[in-house]
């Protein structure tokens, strides 16, 4: 088949010439398609994650509430702790005083009185200041041997003694003692 073309150049030109700008609208028409497509496309993306970004915040804002309530929760149960030892601690040493004066009256002479105790709880014994008045330097060493020698009675240390005179001109010897009761 012979294909016989009548028409003249410049049509055939003009032809040629419309198909290209054709094609080429065609062409712009998809790349813009295509960028807004990707544009609408990247929007939707960004609106969704904002959306995201918008839950995830309320959820920080509720979990920071939680978090504050869980540290007041902490603080008072830090608190409530702090209470219950020493509240374990009265508790532990309250059948230990009655045993400590007990032990005292046996131990402390005829010729020694004590004027002042003092008692400082530890984590699992008393410490005990013990200021006495002996009426002589025998007596003070009796009553120190026989703290010494007692069961519950550990680091045994005399303090300073000092010489005064009580009722009727008696000479009499004040002194301290330091040790730890179990």
């Amino acid at each position: 088949m012979i294909k016989i073309n009548l028409l003249p150049k410049e049509v055939e030109k003009k032809v040629a010439i419309r198909e290209k700008k054709f094609l080429l609208s065609v062409i712009i028409l998809l790349v813009v398609g295509g960028f807004l497509g990707l544009y609408s496309l990247k929007v939707g993306q960004y609106t969704r994650q904002k959306k995201k970004v918008k839950r995830v915040e309320k959820e920080l804002s509720l979990l920071e509430t939680i978090v504050e309530k869980v540290d007041e929760i902490e603080k008072s149960k830090e608190a409530l702790g702090k209470k219950l030892e020493v509240i374990q601690s009265l508790m532990g040493n309250r059948l230990v005083y009655p045993q400590l004066f007990e032990d005292l009256a046996r131990i402390v002479p005829s010729r020694v009185w004590l004027t002042s105790l003092l008692t400082k709880s530890e984590s699992d014994f008393l410490t005990v200041t013990i200021e006495a008045s002996a009426i002589d330097n025998y007596a003070i060493a009796d009553f120190i041997t026989k703290l010494s020698e007692a069961k519950n009675f550990s680091k045994v240390e005399l303090s300073s003694i000092t010489t005064g005179k009580g009722k009727e001109e008696v000479v009499i010897k004040n002194f301290g003692v330091t040790c730890e009761y179990r």
